[in-house]
């Protein structure tokens, strides 16, 4: 295996969404959510210390649930890294998410900042987010969540799930990481140094590493993030945390958000309304239910 001491792009492959953690099981099933809840509970000690300084979404979705006028729901909300700047500028906000561990650290995260009564949080499956219909002005699904479903058919399903959300002439933005092939290629089978930091809570010394493996004719790439933490004894402890990603061109993303529905709006490849290229970091649409 190569290595190299290198960042880890936290914005291009950070994970929201709690909703697909591993490819299909050896009898071609999906992973049932249990299991894939189990799997992405291990992030919840290290999210938010892990993605601490990544705040470039927050802008625009700021902006647009100001616009937007009504409630919010975030789907794939982690720890709550999105609600809270949502809560503290007085939105009304569901966040929703399959890991019960990533749910409790948002609670304990908006109880602490007295922001818990604007709120509401649902441990689901975002296919099936048991929400009712037609409740949201503007839905979000950022960081890559949608590319934790690792079929066409759950991506178009949450897609759905998410039209039925919303009001009429409510907002969906996507926000997808931009299929980069000399990128994914490059970083195939490499072992990267992605970051290091001192938990404040433990006191361990943290070193993340990253290895990524890709098939590009699949447009899957599986990750392992492996969580080496040096306590002040001097023990070692190591967590391993794979997940998968299948991502989208341009393309197929308008064709599955109008085949779920959507008109699309916008295409973007940054956050300020830049349009997309190929050079772009980002493939975020901006979608609209009729």
């Amino acid at each position: 295996m190569r290595c190299a001491h290198t960042s880890s792009f936290p914005h291009t492959f950070a994970m929201d969404s709690k909703s697909e953690s591993s490819h299909l099981t050896a009898d071609g099933a999906a992973p049932q959510p249990a299991a894939r809840a189990d799997h992405f509970d291990r992030f919840a000690r290290f999210y938010d210390d892990d993605y601490r300084a990544y705040e470039d979404d927050l802008g625009l979705i700021l902006e647009m649930a100001a616009d937007a006028g009504g409630p919010v729901v975030e789907l794939g909300c982690g720890t709550g890294r999105v609600l809270m700047p949502l809560a503290d500028a007085g939105v009304a906000a569901t966040g929703v998410d399959i890991s019960p561990a990533l749910l409790q650290v948002a609670r304990n995260k908006l109880a602490v900042a007295g922001l818990a009564a604007r709120v509401t949080f649902v441990e689901a499956d975002l296919r099936h987010p048991n929400l009712p219909e037609g409740s949201f002005a503007l839905a979000i699904c950022t960081s890559n969540t949608l590319m934790h479903l690792i079929t066409a058919a759950d991506q178009e399903a949450a897609l759905r799930a998410a039209l039925h959300l919303l009001r009429p002439d409510g907002l969906l933005m996507l926000d997808l990481f931009n299929p980069d092939l000399a990128r994914l290629l490059e970083v195939n089978g490499l072992m990267e140094l992605a970051d290091r930091w001192t938990d404040e809570t433990t006191g361990a010394e943290v070193t993340k590493w990253s290895v990524r493996s890709v098939d590009i004719a699949e447009q899957i790439q599986e990750t392992l993030f492996i969580y080496e933490e040096t306590l002040p004894s001097g023990a070692v402890r190591r967590t391993n945390c794979p997940f998968t990603l299948r991502f989208l061109w341009r393309s197929e993303g308008e064709l599955m958000l109008r085949a779920a529905g959507f008109v699309v709006e916008e295409v973007w490849g940054e956050f300020d309304g830049t349009p997309y290229d190929g050079l772009s970091d980002h493939l975020i649409f901006i979608a609209r239910r009729p």
